[in-house]
């Protein structure tokens, strides 16, 4: 995840629930992890770093749980948007 980056909270609460609405886009019927670089291909026009400050903030949130060190996976949650 990135550090450092400055988003507005508006911006990065609605960036967050773009991102889980594109996990669901972009899951198989049978798959629950998600690659971080297929949702960053799905929500091509946002920048690297307001990607990573909205995973942040939705697994903050309770909205995805991360997998891998440094993250490289989602997994939506029941909670998420």
């Amino acid at each position: 995840m990135a550090t450092g980056v400055t988003i507005d909270r508006p911006t990065i609460d609605r960036l967050a629930v773009r991102v889980c609405h594109a996990v669901r886009d972009v899951r198989g019927e049978h798959r629950a992890w998600i690659a971080v670089a297929q949702i960053a291909d799905h929500l091509d026009s946002e920048s690297p770093d307001a990607i990573d400050a909205a995973i942040a903030f939705a697994a903050a949130k309770g909205w995805l749980s991360l997998g891998g060190v440094p993250s490289h996976s989602v997994l939506l949650t029941p909670r998420a948007p």
